[in-house]
């Protein structure tokens, strides 16, 4: 288990400090960076599992890789949560609202009518941290488990 433990906490600590470097650097006000951001924590979460998996790949069978996965992605999603839930509440606390007032201009240029870019924006603003950081988990557990399934079919034990 020393593996997961691990290859968790460096998930986890690479996608809370993401988090914290694009909050500092002003990104979270950027609608297109909000899909830099996703497609950045998806890679360093495929990258994590992947060598967990390899590193484990001769002693485990494929449940036990996609096992593996899971318990990756478990140990990182509590510490992404955590990172989450801290930019957006004491380094940042008015990070939703400043995503709100940046993604403003973005639906504005979407030619959106003004009502619906004002139920966005208010959306937006109203955003929970505790429900975006609960969405990071729940992506992270996908991602992890779907990520060993996938590769837990090379990276095993051969029977």
């Amino acid at each position: 288990m020393k593996g997961p433990v691990r290859w968790g906490v460096i998930l986890g600590g690479a996608v809370a400090v993401l988090s914290l470097v694009f909050g500092l650097a002003g990104w979270h006000r950027t609608y297109e960076m909000a899909f830099v951001f996703l497609a950045i924590a998806i890679v360093i979460n495929v990258i994590t599992v992947v060598l967990c998996l390899r590193e484990q790949a001769s002693s485990q069978s494929w449940l036990g890789q996609a096992r593996n996965g899971l318990l990756v992605g478990i140990f990182g999603s509590v510490i992404i949560f955590a990172g989450s839930w801290l930019v957006t509440t004491v380094v940042i606390p008015d990070y939703f609202t400043e995503m709100a007032d940046g993604y403003r201009q973005t639906y504005v240029d979407m030619e959106l009518p003004a009502d619906e870019v004002e139920e966005l924006v208010a959306a937006t603003a109203a955003t929970s941290p505790a429900m975006s950081a609960f969405d990071g988990v729940i992506g992270t557990l996908t991602t992890s488990i779907v990520v060993a399934a996938i590769a837990g079919t090379w990276m095993r034990k051969k029977d």
